[in-house]
């Protein structure tokens, strides 16, 4: 029996190490936010294991200790259906996981509020509108301040809020995530999301999409830089030199499925087409593009 409860507990060790080793891992990309949401989102994670360990760990003890003292070859072990731990055990039993649950419930509705993926983030900064277009197997980025796009890229400045308008087009339903900077949150066909994220410094990141949608669907990632302010601006001088333009026509045939991992930078983008999208599907039989 004592080699058994042994090798269990070593178990318990390696998983714990075995955990600990993934977490610590650039790969494990939630636990290691660059972003003011992404951060947040992280604490509440955290902060709602911890009240839950309040209960599971004491539960685990109790379990090891009930095997170990009533196990089959212990002999001396009194079989004692009836026995209770009175009032107090029965309070204490039920009382401290009522109270846990209260609490992670009050504080999980609080930061639910608070990182509402539509409620804008406060700074000084004014917010630069990025409008996603989730498309079989491909996102579209466009820029409608600046009058630029860009296909499975996305480039951002640091230290400024980011309204992205979402939607979808091709496809039913997509979620569009960066792990590093945000929550998730669905574009849907003729539908406009938002979302709201800031880089909290320069760096690179991985977006995806984790709505199981078809054959591309592994290959919907995209690449995300957020750099300092001038090295954006720089950027937008780079794009708006390209030699390729979103025009209507253009469109038409980005949209067709198709496994589409390269990057393509637009210069200038058909007038308010992230609204002819959308409105395409609210007036089917009047379709704008």
């Amino acid at each position: 029996m004592k080699k058994k409860f042994l090798i269990g507990m070593l178990a318990v060790v390696i998983a714990v190490i075995g955990i600990s080793i993934v977490l610590a891992s650039e790969n494990a990309l939630v636990v290691h936010p660059r972003g003011v949401i992404a951060h947040s989102i992280l604490e509440l994670i955290i902060t709602n294991i911890i009240l839950m360990l309040i209960i599971i760990v004491p539960t685990y003890i109790l379990l090891f200790t009930v095997v170990w003292k009533y196990c089959i070859k212990n002999e001396d072990a009194k079989f004692d259906p009836d026995h209770t731990f009175g009032p107090a055990g029965v309070l204490l039993m039920w009382g401290l996981p009522s109270i846990i649950v209260a609490v992670m419930s009050v504080i999980t509705w609080n930061a639910t509020h608070q990182l509402n993926p539509y409620k804008p983030i406060e700074s000084t900064i004014k917010p630069l509108t990025v409008q996603v277009v989730a498309m079989d197997w491909k996102w579209l980025f466009i820029y409608p301040e600046l009058g630029i796009a860009t296909l499975n890229y996305l480039h951002i400045p640091d230290q400024t809020p980011i309204h992205f308008r979402l939607t979808a087009d091709g496809s039913p339903m997509n979620s569009f995530w960066i792990p590093q900077l945000s929550g998730q949150i669905y574009s849907m066909t003729g539908m406009s999301t938002q979302l709201f994220l800031m880089a909290a410094g320069p760096g690179e990141y991985v977006g995806k999409a984790v709505e199981i949608n078809g054959e591309g669907y592994a290959d919907m990632t995209f690449p995300v830089k957020s750099s300092s302010s001038k090295d954006f601006e720089d950027w937008i001088s780079q794009v708006k030199k390209s030699s390729v333009h979103l025009t209507n026509d253009a469109y038409q045939e980005l949209v067709k499925p198709s496994v589409n991992k390269s990057t393509i930078l637009f210069s200038d983008v058909e007038k308010d087409l992230y609204h002819k999208i959308i409105h395409k599907y609210m007036y089917p039989t009047n379709p704008v593009l």
